[in-house]
């Protein structure tokens, strides 16, 4: 059976070409086959003054250049020209609007970038955002605005005397309809820590705060209830704070010396606004020091088990587990925990009491195993229920 290999697929990364400017002006857009086969076409214009480069092509990824020289177009200033052009190829056709306006003035910037309204300069803005603050108060651009018609021209006058041209080209794109205000996010918005007691070293962290786009941020960052023992790296964050990702780091450090509890808590509030999605959650515990619980909560007539010790006190110490009860036995009758241990015991009742359960008919029993921990001249005591039945 003969099958037919897949057709090429021709898709433009562009559905529209839009040009505004003074001067001549290049553009590029791409062309690839999402099908099978090798890709093979022309790109044809219907606009004088228009050229495609190359105007024929064979591959599947291909980059077209185009030219618009409003001279040979014969443009007039303020006038637009509309124009379809067409990419042919054996992987279908695709129909391209063209439409190109002859602008009164455009900057041509160091980059080669030409500016021609307030749209270009917001794109560029976002790839050169150094130069952009500096054409921004530039006699050039107050040019380009009058020549282009910019609506609010009187605002801008005052914003552009703003000495913080961030927050001054912020408020114009914001202004102008280009961008929204920009916002923060936390990323991680709950953050613990703990020591052992009588541990009284400092401890770091930090949270990372995120913005949405490239435009001003002025955050004050703030402690809700003003605890003592937490101390931020600083009090504001900035547009300079934030990396080229977007991202700022928060240094802080908790002084536990300053806790005289086993808990604390703090809100660190990122901006103006303290609603929950803006707050970072910083919680402080001291560890007890020590801890001792059983594996499970309940155990069979015939069963094992462990009592989990954690040791946080820095000392070796020694404990003692008991219980009045013969039917819990334990191994040894004390033991050496340095940190961690587990002390297994046995449940396993004798033959009399296994008779008097069946004869009182009790599905379970309660009691106490009581756990001593010593270290010279000290002593600790804790109960321990426990639950020992027929489930």
């Amino acid at each position: 059976m003969d099958f037919e290999n897949p057709l090429p697929v021709l898709e433009l990364d562009t559905d529209f070409i839009e040009i505004e400017t003074k001067d001549i002006f290049t553009g590029r857009f791409k062309i690839k086959n999402t099908g099978g086969g090798v890709l093979k076409g022309r790109a044809l214009s219907r606009l004088l003054g228009l050229n495609f480069e190359p105007e024929e092509w064979e591959g599947n990824n291909q980059t077209i250049t185009y030219t618009w020289n409003p001279s040979r177009a014969g443009a007039q200033i303020g006038e637009t020209i509309q124009a379809i052009c067409f990419i042919t190829s054996n992987g279908g056709e695709v129909e391209l609007p063209v439409q190109a306006k002859l602008t009164k003035m455009s900057i041509i910037t160091s980059e080669g970038k030409n500016i021609s309204n307030i749209f270009d300069f917001y794109e560029y803005s976002q790839i050169h955002p150094t130069q952009a603050r500096r054409m921004f108060t530039d006699s050039e651009f107050y040019m380009l605005l009058l020549a282009t018609g910019y609506t609010y021209i009187e605002v801008y006058e005052s914003l552009h005397k703003d000495a913080n041209r961030e927050r001054a080209m912020d408020n114009f794109f914001i202004l102008s309809g280009l961008k929204g205000r920009t916002k923060t996010e936390i990323k991680a918005r709950n953050l613990e820590f703990s020591q052992k007691p009588g541990d009284k070293e400092k401890l770091y962290g930090n949270f990372l705060v995120k913005k949405s786009d490239h435009g001003y941020v002025d955050a004050p960052l703030t402690l809700k209830n003003n605890a003592p023992w937490l101390t931020l790296s600083t009090g504001k964050l900035s547009a300079t704070d934030f990396n080229d990702d977007f991202i700022a780091v928060v240094n802080f450090s908790i002084d536990s010396a300053k806790i005289s509890k086993a808990y604390a808590r703090e809100l660190v509030v990122v901006g103006a606004d303290d609603s929950f999605s803006n707050t970072v959650e910083i919680i402080y515990r001291r560890r007890p020091g020590l801890t001792a619980r059983l594996n499970k909560n309940t155990y069979r007539y015939s069963d094992k088990g462990t009592i989990e010790i954690i040791n946080n006190t820095g000392e070796l110490i020694k404990v003692t587990p008991f219980c009045k009860e013969n039917y819990i036995r334990f191994s040894a009758k004390s033991f050496a925990v340095e940190a961690v241990a587990e002390i297994p015991f046995e449940v396993k009742l004798g033959a009399f009491m296994s008779a008097q359960m069946f004869f009182r008919k009790l599905p379970y029993m309660k009691t106490i195993i009581e756990v001593e921990f010593s270290s010279p001249g000290k002593t600790y005591k804790k109960n321990l229920p426990i639950t020992v039945g027929e489930w």
